[in-house]
Formats: C-alpha cells, sequence, structure tokens
C-alpha cells in the first residue's frame, strides 16, 4: 500500500467518502476489532474513476451511522481530512464544506469539496458534490448502512472525476490503489470510534 505520509506518490484525497480514503490503518488489538472486506471494485471509464466497496464492521449500526453524519467532525474518519463544516442544515439534507490535503508526484495541494448530503430510509445515504465549488468535476457518492446480526453492514460507491491533472498510465493505477486503501482505512476507523466512550446525545 502507498502510504499517506510519503508525497513522491500519488496520493490524492477524497471524502467521505469522499472523500475518502487512506493506507490500512493498524488497529488496536485492545477493541477487539473485527472488520472485514467482503468485496471491492475499482475501474475507470471515461475519465470517471468508480470504487466500490462492501464491508462488516463489527460495531453497533446505529453508532456507524451517527459516526458517518457527524458532518463538523469528519476528519476523525480519515487523516487525509484537515477540517468539515456543516454549511447549511434542513433535515433530511445537509450542505458540508471538506477540506483534504492531496499529493500528486511532488506536488502538493488542498482539496475542497462543498457536498449536498442527503439521508434517505433504509439507511442510504447520497453524497453529491457541487462542481463549481469544488475541486472535482463530478462526484456521487452512496453509503448503505444496514444491521446484519451483531454487526453492521457498509456498503460504499462513488463516481468521480477530478478537477485536476491524473498522470496517465502509472499515475492513474496509483490513484485507484489509493482510493480503495482510502476507503478502507475510513471503514476501519468507524469501527474504532464506535468502541471508544461517547456522549450518546452528541
Amino acid at each position: 500500500m502507498t502510504s499517506l505520509k510519503n508525497c513522491s506518490n500519488i496520493n490524492v484525497r477524497h471524502h467521505y467518502c469522499a472523500g475518502i480514503i487512506l493506507l490500512v490503518l493498524m488497529l488496536s488489538p485492545q477493541y477487539g476489532l473485527g472488520g472485514e472486506v467482503l468485496d471491492s471494485h475499482v475501474g475507470t471509464h471515461e475519465g470517471h474513476y468508480l470504487l466500490r466497496i462492501d464491508m462488516l464492521i463489527n460495531a453497533d449500526t446505529e453508532r456507524v451511522h451517527q459516526l458517518l453524519t457527524d458532518y463538523a467532525h469528519l476528519d476523525r474518519l480519515s487523516q487525509s481530512i484537515t477540517r468539515s463544516e456543516l454549511l447549511e442544515s434542513n433535515a433530511p439534507h445537509y450542505r458540508v464544506r471538506v477540506i483534504t490535503n492531496g499529493c500528486m508526484i511532488f506536488i502538493c495541494r488542498e482539496l475542497v469539496q462543498v457536498q449536498d448530503v442527503s439521508e434517505l430510509p433504509d439507511g442510504y445515504i447520497i453524497v453529491t458534490v457541487l462542481p463549481e465549488m469544488s475541486d472535482f468535476s463530478y462526484s456521487k457518492n452512496v453509503w448503505r448502512i444496514r444491521a446484519l446480526d451483531n454487526q453492521t453492514r457498509v456498503t460504499y460507491s462513488s463516481d468521480l472525476v477530478p478537477g485536476f491533472w491524473v498522470p496517465p498510465l502509472f499515475g492513474t493505477a496509483m490513484f485507484k490503489n489509493q482510493l480503495l486503501a482510502e476507503t478502507r482505512q475510513v471503514i476501519e476507523n468507524l469501527e474504532r470510534l464506535a468502541y471508544l466512550p461517547h456522549d450518546p446525545t452528541q
């Protein structure tokens, strides 16, 4: 896996994913975590980067949903997210700004996403980026969160078009690897955070 801190490689961050997004996080065994990647796919089509990952999380479903919709603290889900801000709130619809750090080859830059988020029934969360206010020409992400026995199944899919240059061939392959790695870390952080003490009223 490509290191998040190594900017000599392509390291384009997106949230929530994005997002969203990182290397595989080494989880502390004291939490007894048991997250599992059930299926994953990354591909490209006519300039679009397509990602789908299906995971099983050893955590309470309500808590996982709460973490994913804590729009003012999305930085807890990924090391690449430096800041997130809730701009508008009209439940179940929200507007969120997410600032991430991204590096391509030896050039590092800050990436901005302004997202319209809709929380739908059956555990769906739809995230659409506003291109005119973001560094992506197009991005639509779908989360689905549902209970499975005593665990939580999370499916994340993303269709995005960067609004910046991505090196062809070698750069494209690295970008796809980074997208998948970062999404895995977001899911793993969800599981880790779900076991930390928290105020249920927050």
